[in-house]
């Protein structure tokens, strides 16, 4: 047993993680820990809560891995954990039966298993909702945004803005009878300059519309979602948590996501949206209006069948840390691992040299000025070859 005080960090990078620790955070409080919500991503403490897709637990003497969103690393379901291993955290928590259903799929290798268990708790965000008078709550937004509570509200909220993708939204909704509502991500000016700048592009495109409302881009996802009817984005995992709500939401399939180089199209095989390409939005949306109710209808199916805990996740994580710290075993059982099965030598090589570099990047160099050095010298080598290459004849 690991002697620890009951000192709690949460480190987290923006606005949607900090929402997703602060139900635990005081569900902590309440037990009695210290408890201290930052974003220095080497915090040295007792015991770590981490959710970033690069992380570094051996800063902490007891450390627990959350999933960064709920949709996390779709393009590689099921075995996200060769790419993020979870063998070097004590716990990690899932949200939902299709996360135990990826997990117990890779959990036969090594890199997969936290040293104490995985267990499936739900989804943190989801515990504002638990005894919140929902009605009340919606009149109450209703009338401070001035919307108007006879008509359907539909909600943006993208993954990226990029491409006018904002602009196609509010010309396909302005040719129905609805309330707009655009929720984008609180994206850093110093971190995501060109993700920041479309955002401002398309608030000052849209600001003065009188039918359009903008929302702080700081408010929390499930605010914004509390006050829908409808939820349009790509990939985004706010259409999860649209879900958990029992709100429909619309993937628009031919909106550019540009993580790469060429941009991709979005990728969403999620049994609880509905897919439209943009040019038939409008059409899409009125439809989902028409037959509200049985949209929604399957909407709640669904949730019941994939999310449990909506309201409880907050005190079933901190009842399984308490657990640990006191050294007990935990009341929640923890999910039960596949066998063990030997990984490929070549792909363990593969992946401890991709873990390597993350390291050297993301930790040594902007630990060691040095490393840094070295790190930014040998990128610009590799660039100055690369566009040599470039230039010799073929």
């Amino acid at each position: 047993m690991i002697d620890m005080k009951k000192d709690i960090a949460f480190i987290y990078m923006d606005s949607a993680e900090k929402s997703m620790y602060q139900p635990i955070a005081r569900e902590a409080e309440k037990r009695g820990y210290r408890v201290r919500l930052t974003d220095n991503k080497f915090e040295r403490c007792e015991i770590g809560f981490y959710c970033q897709h690069v992380n570094f637990p051996q800063y902490s003497k007891f450390s627990v891995i959350m999933l960064h969103d709920i949709i996390q690393q779709f393009g590689n379901w099921p075995d996200i954990w060769y790419m993020e291993p979870w063998n070097k955290y004590d716990v990690g928590f899932l949200p939902s039966n299709q996360w135990e259903e990826n997990w117990t799929k890779a959990s036969g290798a090594f890199y997969a298993r936290p040293r104490r268990g995985v267990y499936k708790v739900g989804w943190p965000k989801a515990d504002v909702i638990a005894d919140l008078d929902i009605e009340a709550y919606r009149r109450s937004f209703y009338r401070e945004h001035g919307l108007d509570p006879g008509k359907k509200t539909v909600l943006y909220a993208p993954s990226w803005e990029n491409d006018g993708k904002q602009d196609d939204f509010v010309q396909a909704m302005l040719k129905l009878d609805v309330n707009i509502l655009i929720k984008q991500y609180n994206a850093s000016e110093t971190l995501y300059p060109e993700v920041y700048r479309a955002i401002r592009a398309m608030y000052e495109l849209h600001r003065d519309l009188p039918r359009v409302t903008i929302l702080d881009p700081a408010t929390n996802i499930f605010d914004a979602i509390l006050a829908a009817d409808i939820l349009v984005s790509e990939e985004s995992s706010t259409m999860a948590e649209a879900a958990m709500m029992g709100v429909p939401s619309v993937s628009v399939s031919d909106w550019l996501i540009p993580d790469v180089t060429p941009s991709r199209y979005p990728v969403c095989h999620y049994e609880f949206a509905i897919v439209t390409p943009k040019a038939a939005l409008t059409d899409c949306v009125r439809d989902i209006i028409a037959h509200y109710d049985a949209y929604r209808q399957k909407i709640l199916d669904f949730r019941e069948k994939n999310f449990s805990n909506i309201g409880q996740t907050a005190r079933i994580v901190m009842d399984v840390v308490d657990a640990c710290v006191s050294g007990q075993p935990a009341a929640y059982p923890a999910l039960t691992p596949a066998p063990a099965v030997r990984v490929p030598f070549m792909k363990d090589v593969k992946r401890r040299l991709i873990q390597f570099k993350l390291q050297v990047y993301y930790n040594w160099s902007k630990q060691y000025r040095i490393v840094g050095a070295l790190w930014k010298g040998m990128a610009s080598a590799r660039h100055a070859l690369q566009a040599l290459a470039g230039r010799r004849p073929s």
